[in-house]
């Protein structure tokens, strides 16, 4: 979200309303008829909601993947991050400092349309959503600034997390007990049917979703 020079008062951002990028759209989950055989060949022996479950995944995965390409360079996106923490705090702190007389009618509009008062009430809902918000982000700027970059090439992240995923997810709504490896293979040959790239060696591929796991350890510690 580009933000342009303009009046304001107290240092809030002013934003453009046409959005440059972003997943606001509509998530595709269609899968190409090669992952949708081989995940009919999985139902006998899996739970039901396998098939759910990777269809909302993929199309996350999906839709990142697309904004990746068109998106911005790795600083910028560190910044956005930045910036939204920067307008949390300040939102959060202009909202807990009324003059009096404002705040009065505040809490009286509040008190008449939801039966609670606006300080001590919403705005202490408001605050604890903001701490979670706040948690968010904070994880998401620790994923970017982990994930390794190579000048001229796209980070493989969010592939290889999708891998991993698919492969914990295999194990966990198997019916009978599967072993990592086993959980792996499928999961790759999974993706590669649903026009993924994934490389050929299962010692790359178990490297790779063990990358994965360890950055999102990393990134949630």
């Amino acid at each position: 979200m580009a933000i342009k020079r303009g009046k304001r008062s107290r240092a809030l951002p002013v934003f453009d309303n046409q959005l440059e990028w972003g997943t606001g759209e509509l998530v595709d989950e269609s899968l190409s008829d090669a992952a949708q055989a081989i995940i009919a060949d999985l139902a006998e022996h899996h739970d039901g909601d396998f098939q759910e479950w990777f269809k909302e995944r993929f199309g996350s995965y999906s839709a990142v993947t697309r904004e990746t390409e068109k998106g911005p360079a790795r600083h910028e996106e560190i910044r956005e991050i930045q910036q939204a923490h920067l307008i949390l705090r300040e939102v959060q702190q202009r909202l807990s400092n009324f003059s009096p007389f404002v705040e009065g009618l505040i809490n009286e509009a509040s008190w008449r349309s939801y039966g609670c008062f606006f300080s001590g009430g919403l705005l202490s809902d408001l605050e604890e959503k903001a701490t979670v918000v706040s948690d968010v982000l904070d994880i998401a700027q620790q994923k970017l600034e982990a994930a390794p970059t190579i000048r001229g090439v796209k980070p493989k992240f969010p592939r290889d997390a999708l891998l991993a995923d698919t492969a914990d997810k295999l194990r966990q709504s198997s019916l009978t007990k599967m072993t990592k490896r086993r959980a792996a293979e499928l999961a790759r040959e999974l993706l590669v049917a649903a026009g993924v790239e994934v490389p050929e060696d299962v010692v790359e591929y178990e490297k790779l979703i063990r990358r994965a796991k360890n950055r999102g350890k990393k990134a949630s510690n």
